[in-house]
C-alpha cells in the first residue's frame, strides 16, 4: 500500500474512528485501526465488537493494499505532525507502515489485515429512513439523557425508534423519567418495526456526525444491527433486544396547573439549588403561584433546596401560569439535564398533583415530552 493524503484530514479522520476502539478487549487486534484503500479513498475502521465506525478521507492512492496499526500510536503521532501531505507505504511482504512527512518519519509495526473483524454493511437491509444530520444531533441529545445506565436492565439503556406515518420518534425511559421526541419525515410512508438502539451508540453518533447533511438510517437483514451513512461515516451496531413498554401511557394526557417561563432564567435557578440540593439527595421544591386559578395569570415559580449541614437557597422566577397553586418535588439533576437540551427561549411546567408525575416541554417548534417522577419526603 502507498498513499499520500492531507495531515489534516488523516487526523480527521482518525479522530472519528478513535471513539470505537477497544482499549480493554482481550483480543489484541481490537486495540488496531485498519487502514484500507477503497475506490480511490483511505478507508479507516475500528471497532469494540459493540459499534464499528468507518470514515473514508480523502487521498491520491500509488498503490492498493490494506493493515492495522495500533490506534492510540498512529493517532497520536498524525496528530502531532504539521499540517502538510503525509506519505504512507507498508511493503507487500510486511505490515511495518513508514509515515512520512516534511518534518518528521516514522515506522509502526502492525498486524495482518485479515485478523481484523468484518464490519457489517447494510447490503439487503431494509429501506433507508433518510434523516438531516442537525435535527438528528438535537433529537439524540434531548432523549439519551433518560436513558438508564443499569446494565442488568438492558431495555432501559437502549433509545427506542418507531418510523412510520411520516414521522419518526426517539423514547429513552428509566425508572423516573421518559424523554419523548418526533419529527416529521415528509414522503416517508414505508411501515419499518421498532428498533432498540444502545444509547451510548446514539451519544457516540452524535460527537462524529457532521453538522448538516444527510444521514441514512438502515437496518440490517436479520435486524439485529443498525448502519448510520453519510457520505464520509458509517457506523454500524448492535441492537438491543427485547420489548420496550409502552411508554405513551406514562405521558400525562392533562395537567391541573402549568407555567410558562424563561428557559436560560429557570436553568440559573436550578444550578444554584443543585449546589444545596446535592448534600440532601438532590431534593428540589417547586411552588407554583399564580393567584386564584382562574385563568392565565402572572405568578411566580419557586425553586427551594436546603442542605442540612450547609444552608439553604430559595430561587424565584417570574412566570405565566393557568391554574392552582401548586407544590412538587423533583430530582434537581433531572431538570438541570433537560433544560441543557432545551433550546426554546420558553419552557412550560405542567402538574397535576404532588404525587403525580410532572412534565417539561419547550414552547415552540420541537415536538418534544420530558416526563419526571416527583420525589417523596417525610418532611
Amino acid at each position: 500500500m502507498k498513499i499520500t493524503c492531507k495531515q489534516q484530514d488523516l487526523n480527521r479522520g482518525l479522530s472519528i474512528v478513535s471513539h470505537a476502539v477497544s482499549n480493554r478487549s482481550t483480543l489484541p487486534i481490537l486495540a488496531n485501526i485498519l487502514l484500507a484503500t477503497d475506490n480511490g479513498r483511505l478507508k479507516l475502521s475500528a471497532t469494540n465488537l459493540e459499534i464499528g465506525i468507518n470514515c473514508w478521507v480523502d487521498c491520491q492512492v500509488h498503490e492498493e493494499g490494506s493493515t492495522t496499526v495500533p490506534a492510540k500510536l498512529f493517532t497520536d503521532f498524525v496528530n502531532s505532525l504539521s499540517q502538510t501531505s503525509v506519505d504512507i507505504a507498508v511493503p507487500d511482504d510486511s505490515n511495518k507502515m513508514n509515515i512520512k512527512s516534511e518534518d518528521s518519519s516514522a515506522n509502526i509495526k502492525g498486524m495482518d489485515s485479515s485478523e481484523f473483524p468484518m464490519i457489517p454493511s447494510a447490503e439487503g437491509g431494509e429501506p433507508p429512513v433518510i434523516l438531516e444530520a442537525s435535527m438528528l444531533k438535537e433529537m439524540i441529545a434531548e432523549v439519551v439523557i433518560a436513558a438508564s445506565e443499569d446494565e442488568s436492565r438492558p431495555v432501559f439503556t437502549g433509545v427506542l425508534v418507531q418510523v412510520g406515518n411520516e414521522q419518526v420518534t426517539f423514547a429513552a425511559a428509566d425508572a423516573f423519567r421518559l424523554a419523548v421526541r418526533s419529527a416529521p419525515l415528509p414522503g416517508d410512508n414505508t411501515s419499518h418495526g421498532d428498533i432498540l438502539i444502545p444509547a451510548r451508540t446514539l451519544s457516540e453518533l452524535a460527537r462524529i456526525l457532521p453538522s448538516e447533511g444527510a444521514v441514512q438510517m438502515i437496518v440490517t437483514p436479520n435486524r439485529s444491527q443498525v448502519l448510520f451513512h453519510t457520505e464520509q461515516i458509517d457506523l454500524v451496531s448492535r441492537l438491543i433486544e427485547g420489548n420496550f413498554p409502552n411508554y405513551r401511557q406514562i405521558i400525562p394526557k392533562e395537567h391541573t396547573t402549568r407555567a410558562v417561563v424563561d428557559t436560560k432564567t429557570f436553568a440559573a435557578r436550578v444550578k444554584s439549588a443543585a449546589l444545596f440540593a446535592r448534600d440532601s439527595s438532590n431534593i428540589a421544591r417547586v411552588k407554583i403561584d399564580g393567584g386564584d386559578g382562574s385563568g392565565l395569570a402572572a405568578g411566580v415559580v419557586t425553586i427551594e433546596a436546603t442542605a442540612e449541614d450547609l444552608g439553604d437557597n430559595v430561587g424565584v422566577l417570574n412566570a405565566a401560569i393557568d391554574g392552582p397553586e401548586q407544590q412538587i418535588i423533583f430530582n434537581v439533576k433531572y431538570l438541570a439535564d433537560v433544560l441543557a437540551v432545551i433550546g426554546t427561549p420558553e419552557v412550560a411546567i405542567e402538574v397535576n398533583a404532588a404525587t403525580k408525575p410532572g412534565v417539561i416541554k419547550p414552547i415552540g417548534h420541537a415536538d418534544y415530552t420530558y416526563v419526571i417522577m416527583p420525589m417523596h419526603t417525610n418532611r
